[in-house]
């Protein structure tokens, strides 16, 4: 538990914004990319499923509670081969011990990032957004991972 909270902290503190520096982003980008690929080698050893949407949903969610705690436990609503939709109630990003200092957009940006990084990492076909974040002030977080369409 005490892992997972310092490297919360700490990708969180990624997403803290120095407006304009190319430098910070790019630092950002290539720890994000790092860890995308470090999430691709778990997927990779442990050979867990990765070629429909519902499967990076589990493969995502098993990760993610593993690096992040319990509140990355995910329990897709509607897990398809094409498409599949996340809800989280909890946030391990959104919780006042990690983001002491850093405001919500930040957090959010951080948390869009991950989950692309690990999604493109996982499987270059599909892509994820996020239209409802609680770091934007809705009641859970909602991820789409769709294929990418030609």
């Amino acid at each position: 538990m005490m892992a997972t909270n310092v490297l919360t902290r700490l990708v969180v503190a990624l997403g803290h914004e120095h407006e304009g520096n190319a430098d910070v982003t790019s630092f950002r980008n290539g720890m994000f990319s790092e860890m995308a690929q470090e999430i691709r080698s778990i997927a990779d050893r442990y050979d867990m499923p990765r070629d429909h949407a519902a499967d990076l949903v589990q493969t995502l969610g098993a990760v993610s509670v593993i690096l992040f705690g319990p509140e990355f436990e995910t329990r897709y609503i509607e897990g398809f081969p094409d498409e599949a939709v996340i809800r989280l109630t909890e946030c391990a990003m959104f919780r006042e011990e990690s983001t002491r200092g850093i405001s919500p957009p930040e957090v959010n940006r951080v948390c869009q990032d991950y989950v692309r990084h690990a999604i493109e990492a996982l499987n270059p076909e599909f892509t994820i957004s996020i239209p409802r974040a609680r770091c934007r002030g809705d009641s859970f977080c909602e991820m789409v991972i769709e294929r990418r369409k030609p």
